[in-house]
This record gives C-alpha cells, sequence and structure tokens, in this order.
C-alpha cells in the first residue's frame, strides 16, 4: 500500500491551509492510500527525523520502496500527482 505522511504544526499558517486540502484528496483516496499525520511538535516515533524535516508542511510518500518528498502547501493536483506517481 501506498503510505502518505503530512508533517505539520499548529501554529503554522500554511500547514492549516494544507490540511484542508490534505483531507479533500484523503477522502478521494483513502481505500488506497494511508494517510498518516504527524504534529512535528508532539512527535515521539522519530519520523521528523528519519525524513529530515526542516521545514513544514513537509509530505512524504512510500511507494513500492521508493520515497518523494515535497516541502511547502501543495495544490489538490499537486498532492495527488506526488502520491500517484
Amino acid at each position: 500500500m501506498v503510505q502518505a505522511i503530512k508533517f505539520y504544526a499548529t501554529w503554522c499558517g500554511p500547514c492549516k491551509e494544507y490540511s484542508k486540502i490534505w483531507d479533500e484528496v484523503k477522502k478521494e483516496l483513502e481505500d488506497k492510500v494511508e494517510f498518516i499525520d504527524i504534529n512535528v511538535d508532539k512527535d515521539d516515533s522519530g519520523l521528523s527525523d528519519k525524513y529530515k524535516v526542516r521545514s513544514i508542511p513537509y509530505t512524504v510518500v512510500n511507494r513500492d520502496g521508493v520515497t518523494s518528498s515535497k516541502v511547502g502547501l501543495l495544490t489538490q493536483e499537486e498532492l495527488k500527482k506526488l502520491i500517484n506517481n
């Protein structure tokens, strides 16, 4: 299964905007993609360090052992493209 991870913080303005976009894409693709939300301020999983998150919002997609990532606010189209490629 494809895994999409969103790194964010509650105080981050672009992250709040991105959450709306993320949720719309999640509704559309949740049967094909595992969506994970990581608050960087409360991340005890170590994923923020693993993916070297330095700016947020930050999106990581794992597909068939290949990892792709993008920094910043993505549009629905950009997020879908990242997930589907």
